[in-house]
């Protein structure tokens, strides 16, 4: 860790609207734009003191999950989140397109954007969301920071304020996914490395994982959102899940609103 780097997380945080921040307060009075170091901290996941020792250059031990989560929080651009990985960490990241590994063909992309306007997205096998349309990217603006819903359900602190009943809803739900994908394909790698990110990174996670269920991807569900694209309100939606029929290992799912 580098002394140019609490400056530039000084930089970073005060440059942001944080009335585009999922997560933050907007109606309360505020002194000065941009973040709070108590709200970087909060949407990282780390203590307040902690965050502003690593602010004020006090050599602090990081992740790189906790660096990912930064990048993210701070909606640093490439060259910018390269930066921050070097300072923090003394290597460069992976680029912020190697996870994906597939793409979704053209036609898959026409027909999300013919769902308009509701959010539709395709995901791979190990749920890194490889296309979706512009309302998806509406309803949940951490997309062009995480690709991946798993990580960003399990890993992220907004997440728990978004997706509503998260434990029983959401948490319990997906790692029964994760579990049935394993099994069904127990030799993918994205698959084992993105149990063990979860696992690792969120203690609820571990010990919910310990009750060993496991279900398909469901097709129907109800689930509700708490985001800011609603103004906060609380809307409930019904999960459409459909698989090409030229590529198996693919997932297009629908929002639609209730």
């Amino acid at each position: 860790m580098t002394p140019e780097l609490g400056p530039l997380l000084r930089h970073w945080r005060k440059r942001l609207d944080y009335r585009r921040i999922p997560g933050i307060d907007s109606t309360r009075r505020r002194l000065k734009d941009g973040l709070t170091q108590d709200e970087v901290a909060s949407l990282t996941g780390v203590a307040s003191s902690w965050y502003r020792q690593l602010e004020g250059g006090s050599p602090r031990p990081v992740s790189e999950q906790f660096v990912q989560r930064l990048a993210m929080t701070l909606r640093l651009e490439e060259a910018e989140r390269v930066v921050l990985y070097q300072l923090a960490l003394g290597h460069t990241p992976p680029p912020s397109d190697a996870h994906l590994g597939q793409q979704a063909d053209v036609h898959l992309q026409a027909v999300l954007d013919s769902l308009l306007p509701h959010p539709a997205y395709v995901s791979n096998l190990w749920w890194d969301i490889i296309a979706h349309n512009q309302p998806q990217e509406d309803w949940f603006p951490w997309l062009p920071y995480e690709r991946n819903l798993m990580r960003f359900a399990f890993l992220y602190p907004e997440a728990r304020d978004q997706l509503v009943n998260w434990r029983e809803d959401w948490a319990i739900p997906f790692l029964a996914q994760i579990r049935f994908a394993i099994a069904m394909h127990p030799d993918t790698p994205e698959l084992l490395r993105l149990r063990d990110e979860i696992l690792e990174g969120n203690d609820e996670a571990r010990d919910l994982w310990a009750t060993h269920q496991a279900q398909a991807h469901p097709d129907g569900d109800e689930r509700r959102f708490c985001l800011p694209f609603h103004g906060g309100k609380e809307i409930r939606v019904r999960i459409t899940a459909l698989v090409p029929m030229s590529k198996q290992d693919q997932r297009l799912v629908v929002l639609l609103r209730l």
